[in-house]
């Protein structure tokens, strides 16, 4: 009787198993293809990230700067380049807020602080990519608005908006003035996910950033396989990186 038992138990054990697995099984990550020179883009994509340190004692990790970097299209093999670390502008208030950082114009970027030494005035520092030189930003332009329109007139879709976690589905839309337009939709783990995503200056494609530390462009037309870049940001010893943000793509 207890050996009959032990059977019927095993064999519970087993269907529940199998269900389990069937329904929450492991989902692989999507498949992208690589860069490569036969893509002809061009600009600059910029992104902002976050330096942290490998703490595995709560509370962690630690994050130790914030930076901005860009990549060049046109070049051939594309190489990170860094714009500005927060820790290059102590000179000027260690509170400045790169979660707000954005495109002021083609080559450069717009970050603002607090200047408590002014009586709690709201300033700006305007960064340029080409010299590397910093300085004021006297027109206050504190915020651009971005509607995720391009040249065309279609405006992108917040992903968070489009794609069902809980299925474990994900995508890429856009808008124009009927329809949405899925550019990319696939399976994926529940923790994978799209954020800040933006259109190239001719708008025919979009840049994405994911949780994979990788930047993914996708062909509004479907005209090419998605393309994936993996950042490799060069780190210091028990240092790594998270990206944050993409800021844009310019010419």
């Amino acid at each position: 009787m207890t050996n009959r038992r032990l059977l019927i138990v095993s064999l519970a054990i087993l269907i529940t198993t199998t269900i389990i697995v069937a329904l929450f099984g492991i989902v692989p990550l999507p498949d992208y293809g690589e860069l490569s020179s036969e893509n002809n883009f061009d600009g600059k994509i910029i992104y902002y990230i976050e330096i942290q340190s490998e703490n595995i004692i709560p509370p962690a990790p630690d994050i130790m700067d914030s930076c901005i970097f860009y990549i060049d299209l046109s070049k051939d093999p594309i190489k990170e380049e860094k714009a500005i670390c927060n820790s290059d502008l102590y000179n000027f208030s260690y509170d400045v807020n790169f979660y707000d950082a954005q495109i002021y114009s083609e080559n450069q970027i717009l970050l603002s602080y607090w200047d408590y030494q002014a009586g709690d005035e709201r300033k700006g520092l305007i960064v340029d990519l080409k010299s590397g030189e910093i300085s004021e930003d006297v027109n206050k332009n504190f915020f651009v608005e971005n509607n995720k329109m391009n040249v065309y007139g279609e405006k992108l879709i917040n992903p968070w908006e489009t794609s069902d976690y809980n299925s474990r589905v994900i995508g890429v839309y856009y808008a124009d003035r009927i329809n949405n337009i899925e550019v990319f939709k696939s399976r994926a783990p529940s923790n994978y996910f799209f954020e800040s995503l933006h259109w190239s200056p001719d708008g025919n494609n979009i840049v994405a950033g994911d949780s994979e530390n990788n930047l993914i462009i996708f062909s509004k037309n479907k005209s090419f396989f998605p393309i994936k870049i993996e950042l490799n940001v060069e780190m210091q010893e028990k240092e790594s990186f998270e990206l944050i943000e993409v800021l844009g793509w310019t010419n």
